[in-house]
């Protein structure tokens, strides 16, 4: 928290939704590292989102050690990686409901059942989506 503080040190201004979620991830990192238990975890995100300024944040985490920042990092790259992976989803079911609608029109207009061809497109689709949990992307970094 002590780097999200001006050159003054002022803990009377005012917080951001960003100062907040840097808090937010530290919390998290300390109930994932059994520093807090569910209920004071979520006592403290209360206080969090209903914290106004800097020194409201710096109380609720003045008893947790800094979190290591590659760690923090890391947390909020797996977050942001499945929420891509989730947001992937939704786009399949945008898609699900647009060719089902297509579907449906065409039986309607034909009269008479056809085919169910949206499975052919969603099927490969979700496959493809399925695999990506076992084979993420290749983004190993060189850290000699």
């Amino acid at each position: 928290m002590g780097k999200n503080l001006d050159k003054n040190n002022r803990l009377d201004l005012r917080v951001s939704n960003d100062e907040r979620e840097v808090v937010v991830n530290t919390l998290g990192l300390a109930m994932s590292e059994g520093r807090l238990t569910l209920v004071e975890y979520e006592q403290r995100l209360d206080t969090v989102w209903a914290s106004t300024t800097r020194g409201d944040l710096a109380e609720v985490v003045r008893d947790l050690p800094a979190a290591e920042k590659s760690t923090a990092v890391d947390v909020a790259h797996t977050r942001s990686e499945w929420r891509e992976y989730l947001d992937e989803w939704r786009w399949w079911f945008g898609g699900a409901v647009v060719m089902n609608g297509i579907w449906a029109v065409q039986w309607i207009s034909d009269g008479e059942p056809t085919s169910y061809w949206p499975l052919w497109p969603l099927g490969i689709w979700g496959i493809i989506l399925i695999a990506m949990v076992f084979m993420p992307d290749d983004k190993k970094t060189d850290k000699d």
